[in-house]
């Protein structure tokens, strides 16, 4: 057995497996909310950083390929779960970069909120392989939510 120190504690550890970096599960679970923080506060630094101009027609045009995503995702489509998981952190990308436009920003959070919930149902429902089928009455519930922010983007 070979050993080294872990990268979050620098406890010492035996190890079989040379990519093995953790001593526990504990630490490998610190070392992942460690990186949800960096990347949290990168985005948040890169929204500070770029100047305000005026991207709301990229983001609209953002914002359409992923009700069309979801649409697709709604009718049987299996997915798998770190793609609804990256969905969900682009809706809210866009929405922190949304300075301006107060109408498209409401439509946003409340795309956020559709995939808060179907990330909620995902968790319960996914397969030990992480793929995703959602059952009838979420598809129903995510539709009539897609089919309300579509109706408020044509107003």
């Amino acid at each position: 057995m070979r050993e080294k120190p872990c990268e979050i504690c620098k406890e010492v550890f035996s190890y079989k497996n040379k990519t093995k970096k953790y001593c526990s599960n504990a630490c490998k679970q610190q070392a992942l909310r460690n990186r949800e923080t960096v990347l949290a506060k990168q985005v948040v630094s890169l929204n500070q950083s770029i100047p305000t101009v005026d991207n709301n027609e990229l983001i609209n045009q953002i914002f359409n390929k992923c009700i069309k995503q979801t649409e697709g995702m709604c009718n049987g489509m299996s997915i798998h779960h770190s793609i609804l998981t990256f969905m969900k952190d682009m809706i809210n990308t866009l929405r922190l970069g949304t300075k301006s436009d107060n109408k498209l920003k409401n439509q946003l959070e409340r795309m956020q909120g559709l995939f808060n919930k179907l990330d909620q149902i995902a968790q319960e429902d996914k397969c030990e392989y992480g793929y995703i089928t959602f059952e009838d009455s979420a598809v129903r519930m995510a539709l009539n939510k897609l089919d309300n922010i579509k109706r408020l983007r044509k107003k």
